[in-house]
């Protein structure tokens, strides 16, 4: 297991432990989870330096990767100074967010050629377009728990990217490893689908779209066959015996540590939705608001919600603006 992949399970552990803090009304559980979804998106950002530095390493695609970490410097120094303006000049000028805008635009345009490039001409090649999409997805994660605006559509935009990627690489991993192993493949790939419509799930349930309980219990299906599966501890695997851990080493992408955080989460916001869960707390919005959370039954009455609590954060921020709110 690589250093990084160790890291992003105890930030998941972290954002557990910080969801029961926050359950006990303990604001700082969601200043917890925050840092660690921070964090998250650092490591993925981390993942593409690396694979541009090793391509360095070996001469390959000098000039693409050369451009690739120019971008990705440009990216970092404006939110550097976004962050530096905001706080101890009270405005940024506007050419450093579109700076940001524009180098992110830039290089997920590089990335998305350069896989379809490696796909079509059957390249073997660890590319960045995975880490780039986890990126856009733990950031959308930060500006939801922030409420800032565009986390929509980097979610929708992250999602529904990812999709088509895990669902390539689940039969890639299928047709390459069946043979050697039946009875683990097959557990671990209805393991990948299952990761697969959680996302779907957690997306429909986010932008409120119909479905999700749909999505969920499908997923929810698949994941029950997969845990009968696993009751035998060890399985034959190109000659030799090896136990369900080591059979998830298998998989070269990040899709375990995904079906994990997203289980995870679509079965408490199930939970929340039956009322079985309590729901997030934040001293942010005041207690009526997480009465009127708590009585939400469908889909219809969580539309409504989050028209209330867009338009109390408007009421705060316009308050903020005009010196009612220090």
């Amino acid at each position: 297991m690589k250093p990084i992949t160790r890291i992003r399970i105890i930030l998941f552990a972290l954002m557990i432990f910080g969801s029961f803090a926050n359950f006990a009304l303990n604001d700082w559980g969601n200043t917890l989870i925050i840092c660690c979804e921070v964090l998250m998106t650092i490591s993925f950002i981390t993942d593409i330096v690396i694979v541009l530095i090793e391509r360095f390493k070996l001469k390959l695609r000098l000039k693409v990767s050369a451009g690739q970490l120019v971008l990705i410097s440009i990216m970092l120094l404006s939110i550097i100074l976004i962050f530096i303006t905001k706080n101890f000049f009270n405005s940024t000028p506007e050419i450093i967010p579109m700076a940001t805008l524009i180098s992110f635009l830039a290089l997920g345009v590089i990335i998305i050629i350069e896989a379809l490039y490696d796909f079509f001409k059957k390249i073997e090649s660890e590319g960045n377009y995975e880490s780039f999409f986890l990126f856009i997805f733990f950031t959308a994660l930060v500006f939801k728990n922030f409420s800032w605006p565009g986390t929509g559509p980097m979610l929708v935009f992250s999602i529904l990217f990812l999709v088509p990627y895990f669902v390539t690489t689940t039969i890639k991993f299928f047709k390459q490893n069946y043979k050697l192993g039946k009875p683990l493949v097959v557990i671990l790939t209805f393991g990948s689908f299952s990761t697969i419509l959680l996302g779907i799930t957690y997306l429909m349930k986010t932008m409120h779209w119909p479905g999700a309980t749909i999505a969920f219990y499908l997923a929810v299906s698949i994941t029950l066959i997969m845990i009968v599966g696993t009751i035998k501890w060890k399985y034959e695997f190109n000659g030799s015996k090896i136990n369900i851990l080591e059979g998830l080493r298998l998989f070269k992408t990040n899709i375990i540590l995904l079906f994990f955080m997203l289980f995870v989460y679509t079965s408490y916001k199930y939970l929340t939705f039956i009322k079985l869960a309590p729901d997030y707390y934040s001293a942010y919005y005041p207690e009526s608001y997480y009465r009127l959370r708590n009585n939400a039954i469908n889909d219809n009455d969580w539309i409504k919600v989050r028209e209330i609590e867009d338009a109390y954060n408007n009421f705060v921020d316009k308050a903020a603006e005009n010196g009612f709110i220090k």
